[in-house]
Formats: C-alpha cells, sequence, structure tokens
C-alpha cells in the first residue's frame, strides 16, 4: 500500500512519525516537511471529511466548523453543540471509537 501525500497526491508519503499531523482522529503523512507545513498552514483545504470527535458523524469540514485545540492536536466539529462536549470531558473524545 502506497501512502499519498494529501497536499501532492503524486508524491508517495513517508510513514514517518517525523511526518505526520494528528486531525481529529485522522493521521496523514506527507513526503517531506514543505508539504506538511503547507498542511498545517490550512489543514481543512486538504483534509476531505472529517469525523466529529464526539457524534461520530463523517463530516467536510469549512473555515466556519466550530474547532479546539487539545493536546497539540486540532479538532473540528460538526456543531457547536459537540464542540461543547467536547469541551467538558476531552479526554474521553481523544481515541477513535467503534460504531
Amino acid at each position: 500500500m502506497k501512502l499519498r501525500d494529501p497536499v501532492a497526491p503524486s508524491r508517495v508519503a513517508l510513514p514517518d512519525s517525523n511526518l505526520q499531523v494528528l486531525l481529529n482522529q485522522e493521521a496523514y503523512f506527507f513526503a517531506g516537511r514543505e508539504t506538511m507545513k503547507q498542511f498545517q498552514a490550512d489543514p481543512i483545504r486538504y483534509s476531505g471529511p472529517l469525523t466529529d470527535p464526539v457524534s461520530q458523524q463523517r463530516f467536510q469540514p469549512t473555515r466556519r466548523s466550530p474547532k479546539t485545540k487539545y493536546k497539540k492536536r486540532t479538532y473540528y466539529f460538526e456543531s457547536t453543540l459537540t464542540q461543547r462536549q467536547f469541551a467538558v470531558s476531552p479526554d474521553s473524545y481523544t481515541m477513535r471509537r467503534e460504531n
């Protein structure tokens, strides 16, 4: 299986934790630091749909989507309601859950 760099899909991403960004419960890998920095500057441009950590619903984040930083990771939410639920007990939502 080849991982594709989300910023430069023609490049193969490296399964290296130094070239990894965690967004919600998804992990993104990159071919190099330059594409990783591009992703970090505008993650919703490259991420595609994400899973809301509270509701577990897939949604396409936008610039208006509620978001929170927690333990060096950015979390996007499908609504302010799920963002508030997360704020009450963030540790219970940081690990991916199976439906």
